[in-house]
């Protein structure tokens, strides 16, 4: 019977051109349905998510974890279609302020609404980045977005935001902030009739006429999301530099580290090398770690960072779940299929840990906390092997591994140029699921990384970048002929 409405239920939603009214007995059906998958995720997360577990003593997630179940309950009891599904799931994931918690939806919609008005933030406040005039009577790209319907913009934007990410974080609010003044049918956020614009000096208000758009059509024409795509490579770059990009954290990364191995006299004698990580939402960040390596030496790496968990630091700390261990299991298998025999063995440790874990009636695989061997004092450590400035080009993508890349490069030297990452926290190794209905996914987090700080990131870069992060030639010039020049300055100060 369930499956039965579903897929009557979609076949509905993927055909109609605009909303309708809900019959009782439709609306009822997606309560239930939006219960069902709401009691799953919940579940996920209170029985495999290691925050969950008392030995992790992390009470302000068990409280988080509680307090946005019941949020989502009361919404839940408000549902009538799939619009009200989608963001009562959405809602109840993101309450927990880690975006590794997410749940999708597998139905993108095929039209939304909007005032011929798309916004973006914009240093501490928010702007219209792209515009219709047939739809808005004039010109108003660019034009500060004051407030709306008497409410401050910024106000707005964190009510519309918490259904689509993390609304304390700017490189999120960078990410989905086109939602703000974009009407996905959520039945919890109340659209705006009007907006105060601001705009070569002067104010005026903008009534908001909503429209039907095709999504396709808002995302290809309008909403331009702020990021660049690095790719995989190490080239010279303008200025005798060298451009070392890291799209992902993955197997693609070891030709590059090989080749910046092959060339190391070259690449830690040059002007300046830049790590690009643009684009990057993470991975393995033993990648960028094997990096630093090469760029700076391993001696230097190792007595800022420490050692890594091979070579006798704080290994990672699962739940230890029979759910975690069939993911990592089948994780495991994936990695080796795909050749990537580092992390195939990383994944069958964390299972034969959980196993053992599970057989004595633990919890977790150890504890949640761990004393890292100590470091060398800052006098005493071995000098880096690169004399060129290194600069890491980050942008809003920046999350997860990426970030951890990020506070690596921070904590050895680095110069972080471009734009800020997204933040995370001490739990790791993601994990998705596909909910009961079949229309959503939902994800946990399956372990703590016990050496690390509760909270990691965001990192704002030391030098920012206010152009578009996808042009790779202007930010070139930006590094070679305005930043490097500054850090040598600064160099030549330091040593007088």
């Amino acid at each position: 019977m369930r499956v039965v409405f579903l897929a009557a239920a979609l076949a509905a939603v993927l055909a109609a051109p605009v909303r309708a009214e809900p019959t009782a007995e439709g609306a009822e059906a997606w309560r239930a349905l939006t219960r069902m998958d709401l009691e799953a995720h919940y579940q996920l997360l209170k029985h495999d998510h290691p925050g969950a577990s008392p030995e992790a003593g992390d009470a302000a997630f068990v409280q988080a974890l509680e307090a946005a179940h019941a949020e989502a309950l009361a919404r839940a009891s408000r549902v009538t279609g799939i619009e009200g599904y989608g963001a009562t799931l959405a809602g109840f994931a993101h309450a927990l302020g880690d975006s590794h918690i997410n749940s999708f939806m597998s139905v993108l919609p095929r039209t939304v609404a909007w005032a011929g008005i798309v916004a973006a933030r914009r240093g501490s406040g928010w702007v219209v980045a792209a515009d219709e005039p047939k739809l808005t009577g004039r010109e108003l790209a660019g034009a500060e977005i004051v407030s709306c319907d008497g409410r401050p913009a910024s106000e707005l934007a964190k009510d519309v935001l918490r259904f689509h990410g993390n609304p304390a974080v700017t490189a999120e609010q960078a990410l989905f902030g086109g939602w703000v003044l974009v009407d996905d049918g959520n039945p919890f956020v109340t659209r705006p009739k009007a907006c105060v614009l601001r705009k070569d000096g002067m104010e005026n208000t903008q009534t908001l006429t909503w429209k039907s758009i095709s999504y396709a059509t808002l995302r290809q024409q309008y909403w331009k999301t702020p990021v660049g795509h690095a790719g995989f490579g190490l080239r010279q770059a303008a200025g005798g530099g060298y451009w070392i990009s890291l799209e992902e954290l993955d197997a693609h990364d070891q030709p590059v580290i090989d080749a910046v191995k092959a060339q190391a006299a070259a690449i830690r004698d040059a002007a300046f090398v830049v790590v690009d990580l643009r684009g990057n939402s993470g991975g393995d960040d033993n990648y960028a770690r094997t990096l630093a390596a090469a760029l700076m030496g391993e001696d230097f790496v190792t007595d800022v960072l420490g050692p890594s968990s091979a070579g006798g630091g704080c290994a990672e700390v699962y739940r230890a779940s029979s759910g975690n261990a069939d993911y990592l299991t089948r994780t495991a298998r994936v990695f080796g299929g795909d050749g990537d025999v580092n992390a195939q063995k990383e994944y069958e440790r964390g299972a034969a840990a959980i196993a053992v874990a599970r057989a004595k009636g633990r919890n977790l695989t150890g504890a949640p906390v761990c004393a890292a061997p100590p470091k060398p004092a800052a006098d005493r450590r071995r000098l880096s092997l690169a004399r060129a400035p290194i600069l890491v080009l980050t942008d809003a993508a920046c999350f997860s591994s990426c970030i951890d890349a990020t506070w690596f490069f921070h904590d050895l030297g680095a110069v972080q140029v471009g734009q800020a990452t997204g933040g995370d926290t001490h739990y790791s190794e993601y994990r998705q699921e596909v909910l009961p209905s079949g229309l959503s996914t939902a994800s946990t987090l399956t372990a703590i990384i016990p050496d690390a700080p509760a909270q990691i990131g965001p990192f704002e870069p030391q030098y920012a970048f206010d152009g578009d992060m996808a042009d790779t030639a202007a930010l070139e010039a930006w590094v070679s002929g305005r930043i490097v020049p500054q850090l040598k300055t600064q160099r030549a100060a330091a040593r007088d």
